[in-house]
């Protein structure tokens, strides 16, 4: 493959060339997550991939909770189809658990000071 053929492909294979969605929930849910540390970054990259779709149509989305920003990835938050969020995060889980716990750890929140944390919230 040439070096315009690549980047042909992985434009296509991003809904950026050419798209078959019709929604924001289909943008996501093709792409299986979108990193949104950056929120109106979020919604211009959902938006690039649905020609015609306005920001308020994205919202909508996020508002419906067709589509969730969460962490289910690295730590770093991302819009995935609702839908996917319960099997998403249970891939997920133990390996983000496992971070967070070295990262209570080093700040001194064990279970203890955990639980008095869930008592002042509750």
């Amino acid at each position: 493959m040439t070096d315009a053929e690549i980047a042909r492909y992985r434009l296509v294979n991003q809904q950026i060339a050419a798209t078959r969605c019709k929604d924001p929930t289909e943008v996501v849910r093709s792409l299986g997550a979108m990193q949104a540390q950056d929120y109106l970054g979020t919604l211009w990259a959902i938006g690039l991939r649905l020609p015609g779709a306005t920001e308020k149509e994205v919202e909508r989305a996020m508002a419906d909770r067709t589509i969730v920003r969460t962490w289910p990835l690295r730590s770093t938050l991302h819009v995935i189809a609702a839908i996917d969020v319960h099997w998403l995060l249970e891939l997920t889980a133990p390996r983000i658990l496992s971070t967070a716990t070295l990262r209570f750890e080093r700040y001194g929140l064990d279970s203890a000071a955990l639980g008095r944390i869930r008592e002042g919230v509750g």
